[in-house]
């Protein structure tokens, strides 16, 4: 006797939120903090595209303190790094930098996420930049030499777990030279929140049955007696979803929780087998209409696909012998519908 997990086709939508830049706030006896700045997302980003998603000539605009005391950063060494796992393994290469200055550290990936040790500036800056470090070096102590803009080529690679619509926070680590206001000076810092990736991250997700088929096997040699509510037949398996944002999943049988042979008559005992359906904590019951359903909050991405995410525990229950039914294969069908919902729907946290 078999139960069919069949699952209907998944919906995917792409979710836009209007992201600002986050600027860094200045620290108390910093002279080289430097804020940035990106323009406003045009690009989304589907986490289940087996192609990874490519931006080129993406401008993210650097701005050195002004003076204090007259002491200004003149040589600036920096990279970018994330404290989201989720932003593991982006690529950030710069490849041109316009400004009143010169740059220096092109066609390299200058991001390190949390996977990654990042290199180690240290100061006072030599006279070249160490690798996987960008340099700019400043031209000028006026108010237009302070800003600068670097082009970038960015890349995010399949299945990052970000959450749909999330935006992606930067910190940028450096170190500077300056000059002015008294002696030279050196120091280490870190913006951090320096800049937002202003990318749309679609809600999208992928679903699977996890497990052997859901089979009671032969009980036709079974009674009432041997099978009962109280004392069932169970077998289980998993349904494995994974998703960047919320999302809806239900479960529906076409006869009601009963089990039948084709022609056969769900409504007669004797062409008929009861059964229970429990998933998340509901349970439906022989003869029900019940659909189970449940709204639940993300359950994240992976790599390869589906190696994240997380397992949704169903087991079925039968609840009388077949001695007295008309030997048959005996059979229902659940049809399993998963959604997404857009970032901000409220949920449960389901499955593990």
């Amino acid at each position: 006797m078999k139960l069919k997990p069949v699952f209907a086709a998944l919906a995917a939508f792409i979710i836009s939120a209007a992201v600002m830049p986050a600027e860094a706030q200045a620290q108390a006896g910093r002279r080289c903090l430097v804020t940035a700045s990106s323009p406003p997302g045009t690009a989304t980003y589907d986490p289940f595209d087996p192609a990874a998603l490519t931006l080129g000539n993406v401008h993210i605009t650097f701005t050195r303190l002004p003076a204090q005391n007259g002491a200004k950063a003149a040589i600036l060494d920096f990279y970018v790094r994330s404290t989201n796992p989720g932003a593991n393994n982006i690529v950030l290469t710069p490849i041109s930098a316009v400004g009143a200055g010169n740059g220096t550290g092109f066609n390299q990936d200058i991001f390190y996420g949390t996977n990654e040790t990042p290199p180690m500036i240290t100061v006072p800056l030599g006279n070249s930049p160490i690798p996987g470090v960008f340099r700019w070096q400043f031209n000028g102590a006026n108010d237009a030499s302070d800003v600068f803009t670097v082009t970038f080529n960015i890349q995010l690679p399949q299945n990052l777990n970000l959450e749909a619509s999330g935006s992606i926070l930067f910190d940028i680590e450096y170190g500077c030279n300056g000059t002015g206001g008294g002696p030279q000076f050196s120091e280490l810092g870190t913006a951090p929140n320096a800049f937002t990736l202003n990318i749309d991250v679609r809600s999208a997700l992928q679903a699977s049955y996890v497990g052997s088929a859901l089979d009671f096997g032969e009980v036709g040699d079974r009674t009432d007696s041997q099978i009962t509510p109280s004392s069932p037949l169970t077998v289980g398996g998993d349904i494995r979803v994974a998703s960047s944002g919320p999302y809806t999943i239900s479960i529906a049988s076409q006869n009601n929780y009963r089990l039948t042979y084709p022609l056969g008559d769900v409504n007669d005992p004797t062409k008929s087998l009861d059964y229970r359906a429990n998933f998340l904590g509901q349970t439906a019951q022989p003869g029900s209409t019940t659909v189970l359903s449940r709204t639940c909050t993300r359950a994240g991405l992976g790599s390869p696909p589906l190696s994240g995410g997380r397992l949704l525990p169903i087991s079925v229950d039968l609840v009388e012998g077949g001695q007295e039914e008309i030997p048959a294969s005996y059979r229902d069908v659940l049809t399993v519908t998963v959604a997404p919902l857009a970032a901000a729907t409220p949920g449960v946290p389901c499955g593990m």
